[in-house]
């Protein structure tokens, strides 16, 4: 996709695409999560329950910010 230039925005929404399914694999079959125990899968998820918690809370924080100086 690198030599692909698509319009506005939709760059970033396909690279992101792309890496995720590539992290997606590199986590389910080269660190044998897909064969692990259920436990495993449970703490993966919760590790990404958090991330997601503390995205939401960082974007919520960063979107609600005064960008121009109160004169």
């Amino acid at each position: 996709m690198a030599f692909y230039n698509f319009p506005g925005p939709l760059n970033a929404v396909v690279a992101l695409t792309i890496a995720v399914i590539k992290a997606t694999l590199v986590i389910l079959y080269f660190m044998h999560v897909r064969y692990s125990p259920r436990l495993i899968a449970l703490v993966i998820g919760a590790a990404l329950f958090w991330m997601a918690i503390l995205f939401a809370l960082t974007i919520s924080d960063y979107s609600t910010r005064a960008w121009l100086p109160v004169s």
